[in-house]
């Protein structure tokens, strides 16, 4: 994801409307996205879902991110992210959780993809139409739009 816009291409990594009651569920879809999309290879999502046991990845407005742990570090083939978007949402340590952006990072902590999505939860306004789009294109055009005014992605 670093150092561009997205793209049509990014279309296949957004989830919209997915049903789910649990964590592990909605982090295998995003994981799913990014394997379907030559992003990683399987072992990454076993990862992600062990770095969520370890570490909780929530951060806030029904928002969590999901990432590989050290050891799967290999098993990315392309920095990038996902997005599962949960209407119904699920119960996940007293919070409600939403929205699922999964994260294929070659390094521990995908310290830029993270500063870019708290950039756009941090504005009443960007969070709004991330959290609730009204298609897969609205979430592209407002991480881009977030790209253009701070100038990276």
């Amino acid at each position: 994801m670093a150092s561009k816009l997205l793209n049509d291409d990014f279309l296949n990594l957004i989830c919209l409307d997915f049903s789910c009651s649990t964590a592990e569920e909605a982090i295998r879809q995003a994981g799913n996205l990014l394997l379907k999309n030559q992003y990683i290879t399987e072992n990454y999502i076993d990862g992600m879902l062990r770095r969520e046991q370890e570490h909780p990845t929530y951060l806030d407005y029904g928002v969590m991110i999901p990432h590989g742990t050290q050891d799967t570090l290999s098993c990315v083939l392309h920095p990038g992210i996902s997005i599962v978007s949960i209407p119904q949402g699920f119960s996940y340590f007293g919070h409600r959780v939403s929205f699922v952006i999964g994260i294929s990072s070659q390094e521990e902590d995908p310290l830029q993809e993270l500063m870019q999505i708290t950039d756009i939860l941090l504005e009443p306004e960007k969070r709004i139409r991330l959290l609730n789009p009204s298609s897969k294109q609205e979430i592209i055009d407002v991480i881009n739009e977030n790209y253009f005014e701070k100038g990276e992605l």
